[in-house]
Formats: C-alpha cells, sequence, structure tokens
C-alpha cells in the first residue's frame, strides 16, 4: 500500500502550534519549532503500515547503536497505521567529539483534531540480544523521562529510525526518489499559500545471484517440505549485508508447511 509523505502537513500544522505555544510562554514551542526547521532541510521516506520492516531483532545493527549513522543528515519516515498517521523525524547531532541520532515525533491520531507532536526528544543508546532497544528521552527542559506513555510511544515510532538504516546496511538495498520535484514549482507553492511538495525515496531491493541462492545441500537428510521463508537479512563471509527476498523452498512432495506471522509495535 502506497503511503504518502506527510513532512508538508506537519510543516504546516506545527509551525501554526509553534506561534501559540511560544504567545504562552510553553517550552514545547522550541520543540515544534525544530520539527519545522529541520523537515525542508530532510530526505523524505515512506514505509509501510506501522513502520516496520523487520523482525528479526535489529541483527543488521551494532549492537552499541551509538555507533551507527543516518544514510542522510536529517530523514523523515511517514508511515500510518490505520487512521493513526506519524511522521518520525531524525537528525545526527555532533556533540562533544561524539555522534548521536535524535528522534523527534509528530502523530495524527485521525481524531479529526489535526497533527500534534511528542515534546521530547529520543536517542537509541543500545540494543539487548533480544532486540530490544534501550533509548534515552528528554522533555522539553531536558528532564529526562523514564518508561512513561510518552517514552514508550516516541521509542515504538522511533523504531522505524533504525530498521530504515539496517535495511540500508544490506550492499543490495538502495534508496531511490519516487519523483523529482523541481525546487521552482515548490517556491511558487509556497507563495500561493500551499503546501510544499518533498521528493519521497522508497526502499528497493535489487535481487543479485546471491540473494536468489536457496542453499546447500542437506546431505543424507530428507529435503524440507514446502515453506515461505521470509525476507531476512544475510551476513557474506566478507562481512558485507545483503537483503534476501522472501520465497518458496522446500518440497511440495514432503508435505506443506504453513506460517503466519504477525508484526507489533515494540
Amino acid at each position: 500500500m502506497h503511503v504518502p509523505c506527510f513532512a508538508a502537513q506537519v510543516e504546516r500544522a506545527l509551525g501554526i502550534a509553534a506561534e501559540e505555544l511560544a504567545a504562552t510562554g510553553n517550552q514545547g514551542a522550541e520543540l515544534a519549532l525544530a520539527i519545522v526547521r529541520t523537515i525542508p532541510q530532510a530526505q523524505h521516506f515512506t514505509l509501510p503500515a506501522g513502520g516496520r520492516l523487520f523482525d528479526d531483532g535489529l541483527r543488521g545493527l551494532d549492537p552499541d547503536l551509538r555507533a551507527i549513522r543516518l544514510p542522510f543528515p536529517i530523514v523523515t519516515i511517514s508511515f500510518a497505521d490505520g487512521a493513526r498517521r506519524t511522521l518520525v523525524i531524525a537528525q545526527e547531532q555532533h556533540e562533544a567529539g561524539q555522534n548521536t541520532i535524535v528522534v523527534r515525533v509528530a502523530v495524527d491520531t485521525g481524531d479529526g483534531q489535526g497533527w500534534g507532536f511528542y515534546p521530547c526528544t529520543a536517542q537509541p543508546e543500545h540494543s539487548h540480544d533480544d532486540g530490544s532497544v534501550v533509548w534515552l528521552c528528554f522533555d522539553a527542559i531536558g528532564s529526562r523521562l523514564d518508561r512513561t506513555p510518552m517514552h514508550e510511544a516516541v521509542m515504538a515510532a522511533g523504531r522505524s529510525v533504525l530498521e530504515l538504516v539496517e535495511a540500508l546496511s544490506c550492499n543490495n538495498v538502495a534508496a531511490e526518489v519516487v519523483e523529482r520535484i523541481d525546487p521552482a514549482v515548490n517556491a511558487r507553492r509556497r507563495r500561493q499559500g500551499k503546501l510544499a511538495l518533498y521528493e519521497v525515496r522508497r526502499l528497493v531491493v535489487k535481487v543479485g545471484d546471491v540473494a536468489h541462492a536457496i542453499g546447500a545441500p542437506r546431505g543424507e537428510r530428507d529435503g524440507p517440505r514446502e515453506h515461505l521463508r521470509r525476507g531476512h537479512i544475510r551476513r557474506l563471509p566478507d562481512d558485507r549485508k545483503i537483503w534476501v527476498q522472501a520465497c518458496v523452498v522446500g518440497s511440495r512432495a514432503l508435505g506443506v508447511i504453513r506460517k503466519t506471522y504477525s508484526v507489533e509495535l515494540a
């Protein structure tokens, strides 16, 4: 299912919200403005429903998530989950010689109230063997949030950033622009009070010889029954990583294994 980019909608809505918050002295105004200012500088991605790509426990990433890098200095990720729409904004920041990925989240719950945002920032710190991620989360005045509902919601949305980075760490996965946008067109639209049009990137898997290899012989044992092998990341002997497409493998003559998978937000 195609999911449109929500960046322009969020840019306009939070620009208005920032002015209203600033007028009342609300410290969340700076967080709203940070989102508005970064959107025009970002590269924009859309992801499937729920914003999830994998359920592999982030095996393709370094467990110390402070070592990872975004594909671009600033990215936005648009995805929907039913009527709820989400825009995740991720930005690399360099402080005291260390690189940090800062994540902010805007949401539209579909209740007719328009776009809002979580007045906090989050930073992925490291992941555990089970795929769970430790995040640092701070509110508008810099106080740390731990396991609050807002913290949980931002962590769940922010995982889409980690899965995007994981996908693009594969040698045969690329981020390609769906449609080029002429900057002059956007300048005219802004003068006319219209929403900007942003170029959107999608993930494209380039399937090569290694990607469709089925596997090694099984020796004396009977071959497997026919079943669906999920798409997954394969690490090659030279430490490169590739994305292996989902495929049907095994022998139907030996029977059929039917599998059902569900994906839940962490």
